[in-house]
């Protein structure tokens, strides 16, 4: 077992439910393989692990929370390898790794609906996109799309069966968030940020019914409990089960968590990049935010706009600043993403891609590279589902509750807590062994380098060691 003495309780307790192996809080009555401390002095506690000099505890839960401008890198998985590392020179190290049962990692897909169709935009709107695509030398659809707002032709970014098509020949199923107000652009937002559908007349039952999941675009949700609460029911009564939100242009301040927290959102997928991919919370897992009860955060790694936009808004101190995006071509794109994709493979946790619902159609028409990232999420043997599945699978595991016994030959391992889904993936539980050492095991199981892997869908699960 091991032991933590550590003055942050949040940071400790959503450290451990990162790094999930068994811990309890240090006391000096009890026995340790080893503890882990910020003070040193602990003559009765045998091994440890001081962290006087480098917190990684709190390196970890500052990242998670303040986030970082930028970054290509998980560095809270860097944080808690290093930690495994440590604890493993001292203890037998068993973990339920973020990697469900049968999968290498996760891959959550999401869409935002800023735009449901031709007819619904401005004039100048429209003849910007239609000159958009004149520049890029494809005058048919931009006719199209004058003619569509003319009613004169089928609208080109009328595109719910096209995703659904789409998703079903690949068999994976996606997560849609709505605009809960039509023309609103929210509080000290630019007009632009207003979208000009009604929540009434998209397709939700027929998106729910067919197994995809409907959430909120949030766009005053995030300042306020009481525009919270207004856009969380603006959902059909069926859809509002579980109802998870991703802020319209992003926007997020340091009470948004707590806001969505009491309003009763079930998680949010915000803290991400408008002008870049990657980590800005570090990591690669869903996690509880400082402060709030249930509410989980989904962190955004991949958008659509950022890889391929000119300009996006960014909240700032001083309001919506308008901000460079990357500006790459589909060969830089899925390059970039792919690397995102590298570092899931090495650490497991979960990717949480935003392709917009406009972006299957001039003059975006992006959807070459989501058809990439989902072609090499599925060779790479990837779980690719809605985002509250994802959320659905960390919360079970952060539910369990590990504890082991051990003499020079076995290993008993106690899983309390687990309770098996049937619509999602089991656990897995990694056991820091040479696999050429293990004699039996009571359940399923892989070999791996240095470690074994077992399927953890029971509360007992026993190791025979040479």
């Amino acid at each position: 077992m091991i032991g933590v003495e550590y003055d942050d309780e949040y940071a400790a307790q959503e450290v451990f439910q990162l790094l999930k192996v068994p811990w309890e809080w240090y006391t000096p009555t009890s026995t340790y393989d080893v503890v882990i401390t910020k003070n040193g002095h602990l003559p009765e506690a045998g091994n440890v692990i001081d962290l006087a000099d480098n917190d990684l505890i709190k390196k970890i839960a500052d990242t998670l929370n303040e986030g970082l401008p930028r970054n290509r890198t998980p560095i809270c998985e860097e944080h808690l390898d290093a930690l495994r590392q440590k604890i493993k020179r001292f203890s037998p190290l068993i973990e339920i790794p973020p990697i469900p049962w049968g999968y290498a990692y996760s891959l959550a897909l999401t869409h935002d609906v800023d735009i449901t169709s031709v007819r619904e935009r401005s004039v100048p709107s429209v003849l910007y996109a239609a000159y958009n695509c004149f520049r890029q030398r494809r005058f048919l659809e931009g006719v199209r799309i004058v003619l569509a707002k003319l009613g004169l032709a089928e609208d080109p970014w009328d595109l719910f069966e096209t995703w659904r098509a789409l998703e079903e020949e690949h068999q994976v199923k996606s997560t849609f968030y709505f605009l809960p107000r039509n023309g609103h652009a929210g509080i000290g937002s630019p007009k632009i940020r207003a979208g000009y559908y009604s929540i009434d007349d998209v397709p939700i039952e027929e998106l729910t019914a067919g197994g995809w999941e409907v959430g909120v675009h949030g766009i005053d949700n995030w300042t306020d409990k009481a525009s919270a609460d207004a856009e969380r029911i603006s959902l059909l009564k069926d859809a509002r089960v579980k109802v998870g939100t991703r802020v319209h242009w992003l926007h997020f301040d340091e009470g948004t968590w707590q806001i969505l927290d009491d309003a009763g959102y079930e998680y949010d997928s915000t803290f991400g990049y408008n002008e870049d991919v990657g980590f800005r919370a570090g990591t690669l897992q869903v996690y509880k935010p400082r402060g709030v009860e249930r509410l989980l955060e989904l962190p955004l790694h991949i958008q659509d706009v950022s890889l391929f936009g000119r300009h996006c808004w960014v909240t700032t101190e001083k309001g919506c600043e308008r901000v460079d995006c990357l500006s790459l071509d589909e060969d830089e794109a899925y390059r970039t993403c792919s690397a995102i994709l590298d570092q899931a493979l090495r650490y497991g946790g979960v990717v949480t891609v935003l392709w917009h619902s406009d972006c299957l159609a001039a003059p975006r028409d992006w959807g070459d590279v989501y058809t990439g990232i989902l072609n090499r999420a599925k060779a790479d043997n990837a779980w690719i589902t809605r985002a509250i599945d994802i959320v659905d699978w960390f919360r079970m595991r952060r539910r369990v509750r590990l504890d082991y016994s051990k003499t020079k030959e076995h290993l008993s391992i106690t899983v309390a807590g687990l309770e098996p889904a049937r619509s999602l993936p089991p656990l897995r539980l990694r056991v820091h062994v040479d696999p050429e050492q293990v004699r039996h095991i009571d359940a399923e199981y892989v070999c791996g380098d240095g470690y074994v892997d077992i399927r953890c869908d029971r509360e007992q699960v026993n190791v025979v060691l040479a």
